[in-house]
């Protein structure tokens, strides 16, 4: 489903960890698609972080902000998406160097106006919101200040990736990728 995706216009695909086979999947899509920016995501700890960068992943998202992952991944120059919800965790994931920060769960913390509050006080960190961001409010979260956005489900819905139904995924992909314009 990662190749399906890129047929349509995506170039950086998280797969998370909790995918079964996830760093043969990792190393697979590297090999296959080099042109495609692969990386991990539900990453916990910095043996998983070891793993990812052994099996060709270039970027980090963690659920949380975790020291020990945003050091590993920093020595072996890795991007890092740490989870974080409130300013403090954002401020503090940024003071220790990520990339970005992944603001989770996004919808429940107030959506769009929730990350352009944000943005004034904390300087216009640079913010990657996820959980519930689909093709229906994408357009908000970027024009909130979001510099990427995540999707999981809305992108590959079980049905899509239970029955291999590329052709679906796709449409959806596709639909996401407009309402982002």
């Amino acid at each position: 489903m990662v190749v399906a995706v890129a047929e349509v216009g995506f170039r950086f695909v998280e797969i998370t960890l909790d995918s079964p086979d996830a760093l043969k999947m990792i190393a697979d899509v590297v090999h296959k698609r080099p042109d495609l920016v692969i990386g991990a995501g539900t990453v916990h700890n910095a043996d998983e972080v070891r793993k990812v960068a052994e099996a060709g992943g270039r970027f980090i998202v963690s659920p949380v902000l975790s020291d020990s992952v945003l050091r590993a991944a920093h020595e072996l120059g890795m991007a890092t998406f740490p989870g974080a919800a409130t300013p403090t965790e954002i401020q503090t994931a940024i003071d220790r160097g990520a990339t970005a920060v992944k603001v989770f769960p996004v919808e429940q913390l107030g959506g769009p106006s929730y990350l352009e509050a944000l943005r004034a006080p904390l300087r216009n960190p640079k913010l990657v919101p996820t959980g519930g961001v689909d093709s229906r409010n994408v357009r908000k979260y970027l024009d909130a200040g979001a510099i990427a956005v995540g999707v999981g489900g809305s992108i590959f819905p079980k049905a899509a990736l239970n029955a291999g139904d590329v052709a679906l995924v796709q449409s959806v992909a596709r639909e996401f990728l407009l309402a982002m314009q």
